[in-house]
């Protein structure tokens, strides 16, 4: 596929620039060791965002009793910016992702978590909201070890130092129309997608896969062809490249298109109409390597064009920020798609507002950044936690162990 590159960094206005769009709250909400992923949503229906965190820890030896932390923070939204910590949720070892979702009969939102280095078989746990802040948890694994193969990092005695499959990321949707929520998840130390059905009584069925060759690492679901099925778009973290696989309606897909993704080791993926063209867009962060976003423009049908790059840092060669994390929403109510992202290196959040007038190439951003000190920043979500109408974005904070508020002005 032929891909156009239009390099944008001069076209961002005022980088490094104090924001205009967030004040930044003045307290930080606790959380449990190296919170990661995070999300937002309204658990007990008061129509206040609670916060879920998913708290890594530090990896060890999979072959340890406790290679890494096993739990999620979950805090209470008592009113206006006030949390109370409650009872931190069991999952399996290094719970990575985290995906809101109802799952069972009852009318309250449920969670769905993903765990990297699970072993005794708490690959994906699912905690049922029963409501009063109340979950009854339930656990799934993915086959043991000799029925994957392990395709990443081993240590000098050949021993694999991750476990398989290894879940980086999720997403939960009915893909296969059966009115019950299936999950897509992403196996990084197996090279494989994982499509688990949703199923009654059991909620979860057997696990299927999809090779995905070069260390799948976030994934995301969007209907690229409008045929009406559900497809995907995952980062190939080892090879460089984005991957796109064609939904056939019944949980089966298959490859429709792979290209380089501009830059090392691409991270995280959105799906957004970024340029308001009534076609979906792909917007890939790099990280550990490159201070790099870049936007690749769809023509529809799997084809992506042209491509647009944001450079975070001054120099190509120097890794200044290390981008953690990104989410793709509008965030000043502009009905524009903007861009904010969580750079552990810089201690920053940096966020480019979408000021272009129209839909033509290349778009136009405002770059703000959000220090935070004695803090690396890792994961974003946005929500409304004050309830005032504009977007808010909430940061998981390593080091500080905690949960950082920048609130829409």
């Amino acid at each position: 596929m032929r891909t156009i590159w239009l390099l944008i960094t001069c076209l961002v206005i005022a980088p490094g620039a104090a924001g205009d769009t967030f004040k930044k709250h003045t307290r930080q909400l606790p959380a449990g060791p190296n919170p990661s992923a995070i999300v937002a949503a309204d658990l007990n229906g008061d129509e206040w965002p609670e916060i879920i965190t998913a708290d890594v820890g530090s990896l060890t030896d999979p072959r340890q009793e406790r290679p890494a932390h096993d739990q999620l923070s979950f805090l209470v939204a008592q009113g206006d910016l006030d949390y109370e910590p409650q009872p931190q949720l069991q999952t399996g070892f290094a719970p990575y992702c985290i995906a809101v979702a109802n799952i069972d009969a009852l009318k309250a939102p449920d969670l769905v978590v993903g765990s990297f280095h699970a072993v005794r078989e708490r690959n994906i746990s699912l905690f049922r909201n029963l409501r009063d802040n109340l979950f009854e948890p339930s656990h799934f694994s993915i086959p043991p070890d000799r029925e994957l193969p392990y395709e990443r990092m081993r240590d000098g005695d050949g021993a694999p130092i991750f476990t398989t499959p290894g879940i980086t990321s999720l997403i939960v949707s009915d893909i296969n129309h059966d009115s019950y929520r299936d999950i897509v998840a992403t196996g990084w130390s197996s090279d494989v997608l994982i499509f688990v059905p949703g199923v009654p009584d059991a909620y979860f069925g057997a696990p299927r896969f999809t090779r995905a060759v070069g260390g799948p690492r976030d994934v995301k679901a969007a209907d690229f062809d409008k045929d009406g099925e559900t497809d995907l778009v995952a980062t190939l973290y080892t090879a460089g490249q984005l991957a796109l696989w064609k939904g056939d309606g019944t949980g089966a897909f298959e490859p429709a298109a792979h290209f380089a993704s501009r830059g090392r080791l691409p991270h995280k993926v959105q799906v957004a109409d970024v340029n308001r063209d009534d076609r979906l867009d792909l917007v890939v962060s790099h990280c550990y390597t490159d201070d790099s976003i870049v936007l690749f423009y769809g023509d529809g049908d799997f084809q992506f064009s042209l491509s647009q790059e944001l450079m975070l840092g001054e120099d190509r060669k120097v890794l200044e920020h290390e981008i953690r994390d990104i989410i793709v929403t509008d965030l000043n109510g502009d009905d524009k798609p903007d861009i904010a992202a969580a750079c552990y290196g810089s201690a920053q959040v940096v966020v480019f507002i979408n000021n272009s007038p129209d839909a033509a190439l290349p778009q136009t951003f405002r770059e703000e950044t959000y220090p935070y000190k004695d803090a690396r920043p890792r994961g974003l979500c946005a929500a409304d936690f004050n309830r005032d109408g504009a977007r808010d974005l909430a940061v998981t904070l390593w080091e500080a162990n905690a949960v950082g508020l920048l609130l829409g002005e």
